[in-house]
């Protein structure tokens, strides 16, 4: 049997940006993660001290979930969500957390993990891929900009360097112009996160 195409489960060439889940026992993790993909060869990177890296290590495998809401990508970047945010499948006799909202989900167990004294990096065998739902929808420049403000919201929490706030304005100030409702609400969730 051949191997799914990863471009029809939305993990295409470059970074593909997913939520990842992951579980410790019964208790479901979510975080935003890249999956990198060269041709045929799939990696993750992963920084120590994070629930995914630890879970990985420990568990050896990790959901892509494939997101379009911008609420979700945020609450999954600074906080943990709800149980009811998620779902589990049975994959190989193993209960894998998923998200409700994912539009689609892939399986990965790790082939062989290289562990630095900042990251993890792994490579990533396919298990098992899904497709909850098919949206056709434009790319919209509001949503790109939530992605982005939380990328650099990260690296401020991390650095503490102002540049990354500048970045966060002028993200906002696209989201303000160009995103619908979810992605203004999104924006909205990442300042209140922000100023805690």
């Amino acid at each position: 049997m051949t191997a799914p195409d990863l471009d029809e489960f939305g993990i295409c060439d470059g970074i593909s940006e997913t939520i990842v889940t992951t579980m410790k026992g019964w208790s479901p993790n979510a975080a935003p993660i890249g999956i990198i993909r060269k041709g045929d060869r799939i990696f993750i990177r992963l920084f120590k001290g994070s629930t995914t890296y630890h879970n990985v290590q420990s568990e050896g495998f990790l959901v892509a979930n494939v997101v379009n809401d911008p609420v979700i990508l945020v609450r999954s970047t600074f906080s943990n969500l709800n149980q009811a945010d998620f779902n589990f499948a049975n994959v190989g006799g193993r209960e894998v957390p998923i998200l409700n909202k994912a539009l689609s989900w892939v399986v990965f167990e790790y082939l062989d993990m290289k562990v630095t004294e900042e990251t993890l990096v792994a490579e990533l065998k396919l298990i098992h891929a899904h497709v909850n739902r098919c949206t056709v929808k434009a790319p919209n420049r509001g949503y790109n900009a939530v992605l982005e403000a939380a990328v650099h919201a990260t690296r401020y929490r991390i650095s503490g360097d102002e540049k990354y706030l500048k970045l966060i304005r002028a993200y906002s100030a696209i989201v303000s112009k160009c995103g619908g409702e979810q992605e203004k609400n999104a924006i909205s969730i990442l300042h209140e996160y922000m100023d805690k």
